[in-house]
Parts: C-alpha cells; structure tokens; sequence
C-alpha cells in the first residue's frame, strides 16, 4: 500500500494495523472475512479468487446505495455513487457548519436592564443560550450604552428592548408597534376586505395607499388622493379595521394620532405606531455604531468556520472523532455527534472508497474490470481493526479527501 499525502495527517501518526474484512452478513465469520482479503491481495492467488473476494467485498457497497441483494451493478455505478455522496456531505458539512452558534439572528432581541445588563430574547432557546452567554462574558457593553443614555437624559430606569441588523445597526424594538401587526396579521380578512373594495373603485395600489385618525377618530385616507371622498365613505360604512386597531390602542393607552397605516399590493395592513420616547433612544442608538458592531461580530465569533480544516477518523462503534488543531473542534465534534445522518454518509463514503482500493491493490484496470466481473452483492467493507478505520476524512477548505491509513509497522 503506498504512502501518499503525509502532509495532510498533521504530523499525527496513524497506523494502518493489519486490515481485514470486516464481514456484516449473518452467519459468516471473521476467519472467513481475513481469508478473503488474503485471497484478494496473495501474491499467488488466481484471478478467479480475486473476483470471487471482490464480490464479496462489495456487498456492503451496494447496501450502502440502497440496492437489493439481487441487483446488478458495474463498478463506474459505485464510484459515481460515492462521488454523489462526497458532494452531499461536504455540501451538508458547509451549511451545517455555517449554520451553528446562532442559527436564526434576525429573530434575536436584546433588553438593556435597568442595571446596564443585556438580556438576549428569541424563541429559539439554543440561539437564547449561546447568545446570553456570550453577553454575560462582555457585560461592559451594556454599562456603556445604560450611561450614554442617561447622558442624553433617558430615564435610568427604563428596559429598552433592541434589534442587531445585518450591518450591525442597533435599532430599538417598538413592542406596541410588533403587537399590533401581530393582531392585524392574525386576522388578514380585514386587510383582504380593504383591499377588494379598493380594487372595485379602481384604486391602484401598486405604491400602496396610507390611512391615519383623524380628529374625529375617523379612519381616512391620509396624503390626500383623488378618490379620498369614496374611500372615506366606505371606511365609515365599514369600521371594522378602524374598530381593531382602536380597540388595540386603547389597551395599550396610545393616542389614534401616533398611528398610521399602509396597505400595499399584498400582505396584511402595515402599521406603524410613532414614540416621542422611542424617537429619543434611537437617536442615541444611531450614535452607538462600535456597540452594534461589537455584538454583531461577537454573534458571528458564535458559529463555526466552515473552511475550517479537520479529520474524521472512524471509530469501532461507528461514530467518529474529530481530529484538529482549531479551537472550534470540540464544537466541531459536537456537531457530528449531533448529526447522525452526515456521519452515516461518511462511512458509506469510506466503504465505497474501500472497493477502489482493492480494485487498485488487484491492477485491474476499470475498463478491464468491467469486462471480467458483475458485481451481484456485496458482503464487507474495508475496515481496520482496533481502533482505527481503514480511511480517514480530511475535510479542508470545504471539501472532503479520503485518505488512505499509513502503514508504519516496522
């Protein structure tokens, strides 16, 4: 077996241990399956030997590709088909890995506590955890933006609730505001009913239309529009929105003339309550640039690198450890353990990987290959013994690379 990619190993010494087969059919034996592999790489052995050991070598292959034990299939089939998985599980790897430390940072919030501490807030709990974590580790960044705001003359005493932007733009969460377009949200017939009676005036609705209280508490067209008479009309004839959202400022003690609303071409009625003392704040947010920043960054520091170089090495249960030098590899290996499916994959990978190496060991050419064997079912898969696997994964700059073990018996 020749030594190839040495530098890929890291330095780490693994050793290849007397490879065998490693049979998985009920009834056979392992004496069975180390006699295989001696027929298959003897010097003396005959080539109908040989193919009689390839045959059984590639059961597992075909098992691995879903495939009945009375089927048929060539040996380009097989190595496509593990082509097919590499792609799949490095794909897989990239978007899993990507994927960690806040999985959904649009749906984070963060309350500033009277006490300068910051309070992470989502509905996701893992995203919740990790996030505070990281918050309670940095807790000079809610102090400063609590003293900023007393400075502008905020009263000390109020909880802020904010957002993060995908540029790091600290904007302040207005609850009234989310509130009530969840109300509207939750009952969409009535922006439905708004806009069929608009669409029979012949209302364009393409730039969507404003709507706001008016002195009298009436619901009208606001910006002034050329059919504001007939609109205003039906809009009193039919209160029904108005009512809603009337109903919602009263419990939450918010004056009509804070409101407006605006109805596009689809979605529900958009509304926007307006705060003097919400205003104050994200002034004062839109001058915490560094602060945004700093939290958005930290959010990204959460997740893992997915270029990051690692190498998976099988172990005799099946699972895999993670072998790298980066400071993520424990998370690394808590993603595999956690992922069960990407680790099946790749020891489907290693078994197919397994048949071409026979197939090199015997010399046989593919083409030739082809000619002189239909492989009908497939028994083991190449396998170390003890505690190392036949092949390790390297899995550097977003792609995986079977590597063969070294053999340093001496």
């Amino acid at each position: 077996m020749s030594v190839s990619g040495i530098s890929n190993y890291n330095n780490m010494i693994f050793q290849w241990q007397n490879q065998q087969l490693k049979n998985t059919s009920a009834g056979s034996s392992k004496s069975s399956s180390a006699s295989g592999l001696s027929s298959l790489f003897g010097k003396n052995a005959s080539m109908t030997s040989q193919l009689s050991s390839m045959v059984e070598l590639t059961r597992y292959a075909m098992d691995a590709m879903g495939l009945s034990s009375d089927s048929r299939v060539t040996f380009s089939q097989i190595s496509k088909y593990r082509e097919q998985l590499k792609n799949e599980f490095t794909q897989g790897v990239k978007g899993g890995l990507a994927r960690t430390g806040v999985k959904a940072p649009g749906a984070l919030t963060f309350t500033l506590n009277k006490d300068g501490s910051i309070t992470a807030n989502s509905d996701n709990a893992s995203d919740k955890k990790t996030m505070q974590a990281w918050l309670d580790a940095n807790p000079s960044l809610g102090k400063d933006l609590r003293k900023n705001l007393a400075d502008a003359g905020i009263d000390a005493n109020a909880r802020i609730e904010k957002r993060i932007g995908a540029s790091g733009k600290l904007s302040v969460v207005n609850a009234t505001n989310d509130t009530m377009q969840k109300v509207l949200d939750g009952d969409a017939e009535l922006s439905e009913d708004v806009r069929t009676a608009l669409d029979n005036m012949g209302v364009d609705l393409s730039a969507g239309i404003a709507f706001a209280f008016n002195a009298e508490g009436n619901l009208v067209v606001s910006g002034g529009h050329e059919k504001a008479e007939a609109i205003n009309q039906w809009l009193s004839e039919n209160p029904e929105l108005a009512d809603a959202v009337k109903e919602q400022l009263e419990k939450r003690d918010v004056d009509a003339s804070a409101v407006s609303l605006k109805l596009g071409a689809e979605g529900t009625v958009r509304i926007t309550v307006n705060s003097s003392d919400l205003n104050d704040i994200q002034s004062v947010l839109d001058k915490e640039n560094e602060l945004g920043k700093k939290i958005q960054t930290g959010m990204d520091s959460l997740g893992i690198d997915p270029n990051t170089d690692f190498s998976l090495q099988i172990n005799p249960d099946g699972s895999v450890s993670i072998i790298s030098d980066s400071a993520d590899r424990d998370k690394i290996q808590q993603f595999f353990d956690e992922n069960p499916a990407l680790v099946k994959k790749f020891l489907q990978i290693d078994a197919l990987s397994g048949i071409d190496d026979a197939r090199k060991a015997m010399q046989i050419a593919p083409n030739e290959m082809r000619k002189r064997i239909q492989i009908e079912s497939m028994a083991a898969w190449w396998a170390g013994s003890n505690d190392a696997g036949s092949y390790f994964g390297m899995y550097s700059n977003g792609n995986l690379s079977m590597l063969s073990g070294l053999n340093l018996n001496v």
